[in-house]
């Protein structure tokens, strides 16, 4: 939810990138592209819920017009809320709808409401909050509840159009009466971030139509399930009424100098001191402690898609925000940025660095989005991309090409910064990066190293050398460029020790390749040319 003096509505189509000059800031080792995947339009939704498994997507709850009005009767109108849970399949780009109207209205109502604290834990999505309309008691509420979904039975149900109700467990808890916050978790450690209760009608100015109290707190908790059971304990609060006093920000994993993980959070709204958003990033370490930096962010402080991308040879972490609603605003023409104390959308991608000593750099990347969108968007990583566990993209196992990094899902599109109409989007983009001459010969302390292929480029085979440090279960494949696979080279048990296999590329068309190799505990991506 965002509290401002514009309203905003209808639509404003966004099918193309162009280039602009960098601004302030070192460019990060990495350029972006974005390109429409062209297909039929999806279904339009954002502030969603949102899950994975193999080659589909599954959404639930969210909106489906664009940003809310600021009027009691205008405000999160019941009709436009996410009636459909959404499975996508993006082998095909077919999707597929089941009606939450089948459930139970107490079941039904906290998994259609907008702005929902969610994650994605193996095969379940844990959902808890979002604020909307309570069918029941007729009042619209940030719901005090959690809801678990079997991911994978879900995605069946819906695909089959079979009852979707077996797949859904729901628990109730005062202290997830939260919206527009963020749900993450660090080792066993699950994190309640910011948000708000809010509760009546939105209105602008303030009307005794709603109450609104902010959370002011990191909650640490515990999560046991056993598929049937969820048990909740351990609740730890770390309050600051200043620092955590927002919400409808950017959280998103990092990868520390020290290879331990954090979460960053990013932005948000509003300051105690005006409507103006948050600049200061803060880090949750794990146990929860944080630290709050004082440098002051410039640019994309709403929530929007975020892609994480971290470099073990410098320990610098990458975060980068893909469009959304800004404090500053980059010109194109002057090339300069813009104060606009209204902050309005923009279709500005920008890179925040954090190096080793926590010294931070943030730089306007020389692509934009021709168009405003990203806002409340979500960034989806393909699966054949290389991370952490927590979902960083590990940039020094990638090759020195375009790859497909992920997805743009989602939120919204707007006409104007300021002024005009928005709709929620209804395109997916596809998200490629490219490292700039990364060195693949500093290697972390995993099962695959010295990885090699010759002759590259390939005119008939080529040979592929990498030594395996254990013995390991080991999957070589190859990808195009979209992260399809065109073959499977070799799907064994693997003895440690030197590896040589001939791959015959005589049948494929000639282009650029990726040669994935997975063991145990790690993965390596190697660029192969195949000439004719």
């Amino acid at each position: 939810m965002r509290l401002s003096k514009i309203v905003f509505s209808i639509i404003f189509k966004v099918t193309f990138i162009t280039n602009c000059f960098a601004q302030f800031g070192t460019m990060p080792p990495f350029t972006v592209q974005i390109e429409p995947v062209i297909t039929t339009p999806l279904p339009a939704m954002h502030s969603f819920a949102f899950a994975q498994s193999g080659d589909k997507w599954l959404i639930i709850g969210g909106r489906t017009n664009g940003l809310h009005g600021l009027n009691s009767s205008g405000a999160f109108p019941p009709e436009d809320k996410n009636d459909m849970v959404t499975v996508i399949d993006t082998t095909t780009w077919a999707f597929y709808t089941a009606d939450l109207n089948q459930l139970p209205k107490a079941i039904a109502d906290p998994m259609r409401s907008s702005n929902m604290q969610y994650i994605q834990e193996g095969n379940y999505l844990y959902m808890v909050g979002g604020y909307g309309y309570d069918s029941v008691a007729s009042i619209f509420v940030s719901f005090p509840k959690l809801t678990a979904v079997h991911v994978d039975d879900m995605i069946d149900a819906v695909i089959n159009a079979t009852p979707i109700a077996p797949t859904i467990r729901q628990v109730s808890d005062t202290n997830f009466s939260i919206c527009g916050g963020d749900l993450g978790k660090i080792g066993t450690d699950y994190y309640l971030m910011f948000g708000h209760n809010f509760g009546g009608r939105y209105t602008d100015p303030p009307t005794p139509l709603f109450t609104q109290t902010y959370s002011d707190r990191i909650k640490k908790f515990n999560l046991a399930d056993d598929g049937t059971t969820i048990n909740l304990s351990g609740f730890v609060y770390q309050l600051d009424t200043i620092n955590f006093h927002r919400r409808d920000l950017n959280t998103a994993p990092i990868v520390k100098p020290d290879g331990s993980f954090g979460i960053g959070a990013y932005g948000g709204v509003f300051r105690k001191d005006s409507n103006l958003p948050f600049r200061e990033p803060i880090r949750l370490n794990a146990g929860g402690t944080t630290t709050v930096n004082p440098y002051q962010q410039t640019m994309n402080q709403y929530t929007c898609a975020v892609m994480p991308i971290y470099d073990s040879a410098t320990q610098k972490m990458y975060t980068t925000f893909i469009g959304g609603i800004s404090l500053y605003d980059f010109n194109d023409t002057t090339s300069t940025i813009k104060r606009d104390s209204l902050v309005p959308f923009v279709n500005d991608i920008t890179t925040m660095t954090v190096n080793s000593s926590g010294l931070v750099e943030e730089t306007i990347l020389p692509v934009k989005l021709k168009g405003l969108l990203g806002s409340n968007a979500k960034f989806v990583s393909t699966k054949n991309i290389s991370t952490y566990s927590n979902d960083v993209i590990r940039i020094r196992d990638l090759p020195n090409t375009k790859i497909l990094a992920g997805y743009l899902f989602g939120g919204i599109r707007a006409q104007q910064g300021n002024f005009g109409t928005s709709v929620a989007n209804d395109t997916v983009y596809r998200v490629f990066i490219t490292p700039n001459n990364i060195s693949v010969g500093i290697e972390e302390n995993y099962s695959i190293s010295n990885a090699q292929l010759y002759p590259n480029p390939s005119c008939g085979s080529s040979t592929l050398l990498f030594l395996l440090k254990n013995n390991s279960q080991a999957v070589i494949s190859l990808m195009d460029v979209t992260g399809k696979k065109v073959m499977e080279i070799a799907n064994e048990e693997m003895s440690k020790g030197n590896q040589k296999i001939t791959i015959n590329t005589s049948k494929l068309s000639p282009g650029v390749y990726i040669c994935k190799i997975q063991a145990t505990d790690s993965e390596k991506l190697i660029k192969l040319v195949v000439g004719k």
